[in-house]
């Protein structure tokens, strides 16, 4: 009997077998690499169409509306925000402004989160009069951070001279690795 024959075949079935075993880990590693990637893009599809179809339809029944409420930002990264300021009174009103305050968790202020507003690339807005029900839309609320500790963070806006009286609203920063 040639028994030389049946080692040979035991010998490729086990090469075989790992080569086989090796492609199936790397084919595993490679789909699972491209579902996290599909993953993070469907979710920055979704919040980018959810703050479009806030920016659309914000604030038609309330003073002061921001789009989105919070966001997740990166070390050294920046972020936006639309804000929606409405007259939903019986008269046109003036002076219309807003101011932005950066605060840390438990309300002292965020020296290193940098919050400001996109007409003025400041703190304050530019004033504004809003006829009776008309509104000021599209203004952006720019963050940046610039060095802070990871953690939880807040644009504080306040916007005053509304018929409603001084409204306030908070962006909500959540800063992550």
């Amino acid at each position: 009997m040639n028994k030389k024959g049946a080692v040979e075949l035991s010998m490729t079935t086990i090469i075989i077998i790992v080569i086989g075993i090796t492609i199936l880990s790397l084919g595993l590693v490679w789909i699972r690499s491209v579902f996290s990637d599909v993953g993070q893009l469907t979710s920055g599809a979704f919040e980018q169409g959810q703050t479009q179809i806030n920016e659309i339809f914000s604030g038609t029944n309330q003073p002061v509306a921001l789009s989105p409420s919070e966001t997740t930002i990166s070390q050294g990264a920046t972020a936006t925000a639309t804000l929606a300021i409405n007259n939903l009174g019986q008269t046109a009103v003036q002076g219309v402004y807003a101011d932005v305050q950066a605060k840390a968790f438990g309300g002292v202020a965020a020296d290193k989160i940098v919050c400001g507003f996109s007409d003025t690339l400041s703190t304050k807005t530019n004033t504004y009069t809003l006829e009776s029900g008309k509104g000021l839309s599209g203004l952006k609320v720019l963050v940046q951070d610039k060095g802070a500790d990871l953690g939880t963070y807040a644009c504080v806006i306040t916007i005053y001279n509304l018929q409603e009286g001084q409204q306030t609203t908070s962006l909500i920063i959540n800063l992550q690795k």
